[in-house]
């Protein structure tokens, strides 16, 4: 069985879309994972999968910004 790495994030000015794992190398881009279900998040590390739901909160509120207001009526 082979150990889980303690994930250091880090971000780079350049990337803004990208995140870093300092200690394995490996590199999330979050617009891959937009259109992944639930499920599939879940393989994801916490951090991870709390930048991709909020990309596409942030998405679904720029593609519908009336959508709050037509709900309320």
């Amino acid at each position: 069985m082979t150990r889980r790495c303690h994930h250091e994030f880090e971000k780079k000015d350049d990337y803004p879309e990208d995140t870093i794992c300092r200690k394995c190398e490996t590199i999330w881009r979050i617009p891959d994972y937009l259109s992944w279900s639930a499920n599939e998040l879940m393989t994801l590390p916490k951090q991870i999968r709390y930048e991709v739901l909020e990309w596409q909160a942030k998405k679904f509120a720029k593609e519908n910004q009336d959508y709050y207001t037509e709900v309320t009526k």
